[in-house]
């Protein structure tokens, strides 16, 4: 059974990190930023299936929306020679707002569904857009948990 924790807070404070799991990219369709749906084993008992792929699908969607070239961006281009870049000192581009609403995303998610399932998120920009990794915790009095890092898709824990 897994444990329930309340908050964020109440994860980082009264457990153990136990394990992790990485969702690797999914370079299928080209490079664009993209992670597979592929359900983790290590996960079956702590997650539905549907909130685990609703939510890589959802960040999937996101990053399609912040790759997608259109006029903003081509605006953007513009400015940017323009002013030899000094523009990015007083305005944010497309890019980084998709990536801030990204990372509200994966706070509300983290809060909401994870963090009360002793999982946690961590925002794939911190691991250089090649993964998504996802902390699995333990309540620190409980004996059963394991330490050790598992993956999938064969990559390693690092």
């Amino acid at each position: 059974m897994a444990t329930e924790f309340h908050n964020l807070q109440e994860l980082r404070h009264s457990a153990s990190l136990a394990n992790k799991v990485f969702i690797q990219r999914d370079y299928s369709e080209g490079t664009t930023c993209k992670f597979q749906t592929k359900f983790p084993s290590e996960l079956e008992s702590r997650i539905e299936r549907t909130l685990f792929e609703d939510t890589v699908k959802t960040l999937n969607n996101y990053y399609t929306e912040a790759e997608k070239i259109g006029s903003q961006s081509y605006l953007e281009g513009c400015l940017a020679c323009a002013t030899a870049y000094l523009i990015f000192l007083c305005m944010e581009t497309r890019y980084e707002k998709v990536l801030k609403k990204i990372a509200k995303y994966i706070q509300e998610q983290n809060e909401k569904i994870y963090a009360p399932r002793g999982l946690l998120i961590t925002d794939p920009i911190g691991r250089g857009m090649r993964v998504i990794e996802i902390s699995i915790y333990e309540d620190r009095g409980s004996s059963g948990s394991s330490s050790g890092s598992s993956s999938v898709s064969g990559s390693t824990a690092r």
